[in-house]
């Protein structure tokens, strides 16, 4: 009897030991960087912020409306033509409609700024999507590594036994290329083919590295105009990512401008600075309804229209930006998948596989990681893509 309650905790114990593999699985998934993970929590927190605005708008309306038709049925009947009824009833009326058009107004506003802000947030996002492709073109390291796959010499196989043909064709005809022989492939396979016709059967070279030279020679001579295309193809893809970069700090710039915030983008981001530039924003938009309350009127200030206005064109700004951000991504994919196409036949072959260098292997890896960033992370899929624009352009209400 003694013994159950340790049986029923070594249960508990080999229960609890089969199911952590799965627990860190699923707490590894909730931080896979993908677009479900960055953009679907943003979709569901601004929805759930314009049904609240919405909700107390319609709750400080509804009343009012209620009123103002009364009124209006009141006006239809025979007492309102009585000159002090009738008098009393177009006044109450005119002042519903007053109110009501106030706070339409102000409903605008404070619908136009929550857009804003929504804007920012995504900037804000895809400002960090902005950085880590730059990562990963760069990442590629495409000026060293992609030169050491394509050059012979830096195979220990290869440059061994180059320096002894090296070492004969000096000592026998007076012949060494250095530096040319260093650097250029083409130049290295003619020397080196040269210099084994005429080593003949050297006994300092083995058949086998014989066989390995052959194998270096043919893949780094074929492979070399290939690493070029990915090498000059990725700079291209860099540049592209850069100007991007540059245009959206460009456009924080001067959506910032329009409430006050003169701070740059990454200084922004860096110092985490986001709430002063919310801070800046009610500010404004308050001084803007408070102006209007004053006057009791509608808000037809220089200031209101203003507000409206360039809060409107920063909005309008923002989504031109993210078709760009949704091109650069999609050329950025494509460009990769041509990569990968590329160096996917030298793998496949088996008789010189062995040769093939670390640095190749890790530019293949380098590559099919890219390719499934661009699928998970960078990607905006077109239905979010479509509830994010008619969210920042409020059809969605």
């Amino acid at each position: 009897m003694k013994t159950r309650p340790l049986f029923r905790h070594t249960r508990l114990l080999i229960a609890w030991l089969l199911l952590c593999p799965f627990l860190a699985l699923a707490e590894e998934s909730r931080h896979v960087d993908t677009t479900a993970n960055w953009l679907e929590p943003w979709l569901f927190d601004a929805t759930s912020d314009f049904q609240q605005l919405e909700r107390w708008y319609t709750g400080l309306t509804t009343p009012i409306r209620s009123r103002l038709t009364d009124v209006k049925q009141a006006m239809r009947q025979p007492a309102a033509g009585k000159a002090e009824t009738g008098f009393l009833l177009l006044r109450e009326r005119l002042q519903l409609e007053d109110t009501l058009e106030l706070l339409e107004a102000e409903h605008e506003l404070k619908r136009t700024k929550l857009r804003y802000r929504k804007g920012i947030e995504i900037l804000k996002m895809l400002y960090e999507k902005i950085l880590s492709m730059e990562h990963h073109f760069s990442g590629l390291q495409a000026q060293q590594d992609i030169l050491n796959i394509s050059n012979p010499h830096n195979y220990p196989e290869f440059k061994e036994t180059s320096a002894l043909l090296d070492a004969k064709m000096n000592k026998r005809y007076g012949l060494s290329l250095g530096a040319a022989f260093q650097q250029n492939p083409y130049l290295a396979a003619a020397f080196s083919l040269i210099g084994l016709v005429i080593s003949g059967g050297d006994a300092k070279i083995k058949k086998a590295d014989l066989g390995r030279i052959t194998c270096i020679l043919d893949f780094t001579v074929r492979i070399h105009n290939d690493l070029n295309i990915i090498y000059f193809e990725t700079g291209y893809l860099l540049e592209a990512n850069l100007t991007l970069k540059r245009d959206c700090e460009l456009l924080f710039a001067e959506c910032a401008r329009q409430v006050g915030y003169t701070i740059p983008l990454d200084v922004c981001r860096n110092t985490d600075d986001w709430e002063r530039l919310y801070t800046q924003l009610d500010a404004l938009v308050a001084r803007s309804m408070e102006e209007n309350a004053s006057s009791n009127t509608l808000p037809d200030t220089k200031l209101a229209l203003q507000i409206e206005t360039n809060l409107r064109f920063s909005i309008d700004r923002l989504l031109y930006f993210i078709n760009r951000y949704g091109d650069v991504v999609n050329q950025g994919n494509e460009y990769y998948k041509k990569f990968s196409n590329i160096i996917r036949p030298y793998e496949t072959e088996e008789t010189c596989s062995a040769v093939l260098p670390g640095q190749f292997r890790q530019l293949k890896t380098n590559i099919e990681g890219t390719i499934e960033k661009f699928n998970t992370a960078y990607r905006m899929p077109e239905v979010q893509g479509s509830k994010l624009k008619d969210m920042l352009y409020g059809s969605s209400e």
